[in-house]
């Protein structure tokens, strides 16, 4: 698996055995999508797993990443992939084991994001829950600023999940994954949601 752009793109990431990563072709279109968003951004990138999706936002000029996984095994990839791929935004990254949902509902850093990635799992049924359990914690003002984004990855078969304080800007699935990407809306900003 290859970073596909920005300054690290080519570049090899190590993925853990058992996980199923963000494909390269669809990182690439999240990232083309999100476009001028990412530079900048303070992102958060749960469930990371191997790193992917938070070092391709590292890659193409993200301010700080934060990645967070829960497995002790698949945690030390991680962290590996972060030192050898973004050794040189150290005061910009941070690795975080933990449960995603417990990081969302302790408040995470203390610091609102600017982008939210998730990519649990979710063949077999496996992920089923998820999105219904992070999308309100996601909607908190102490996780997301106003106008901030959240993506996520789910089945194809999945529909769209609903939840207050966001909006879907745009889902799309490829192959046998879906991109959902919300905005956090306020009470003053519901009708400024593309």
């Amino acid at each position: 698996m290859r970073i596909t752009g920005g300054s690290l793109g080519g570049r090899i990431i190590r993925v853990p055995k058992g996980i199923r990563p963000t494909q390269d072709k669809i990182r690439s279109a999240l990232f083309s999508a999100l476009g001028a968003f990412v530079p900048g951004a303070r992102v958060l990138d749960l469930f990371a797993g191997s790193g992917a999706l938070g070092i391709e936002a590292c890659s193409r000029g993200a301010a700080s990443v934060c990645w967070v996984e829960s497995d002790p095994r698949v945690f030390a990839v991680l962290q590996r992939n972060v030192d050898v791929l973004c050794g040189e935004m150290a005061a910009g990254r941070e690795c975080r084991r933990a449960d995603a949902l417990r990081f969302l509902r302790s408040g995470g850093t203390g610091r609102p994001f600017d982008l939210a990635m998730a990519d649990p799992p979710y063949e077999r049924g496996a992920g089923r829950g998820w999105a219904e359990a992070i999308l309100p914690e996601l909607a908190g003002e102490s996780i997301l600023v106003p106008g901030g984004l959240v993506v996520i990855e789910q089945g194809s078969r999945e529909p769209a999940r609903g939840a207050p304080g966001l909006a879907v800007v745009r889902d799309k699935a490829y192959g046998d994954s879906r991109l959902v990407v919300y905005r956090r809306v306020t009470d003053e900003g519901r009708g400024r949601t593309t």
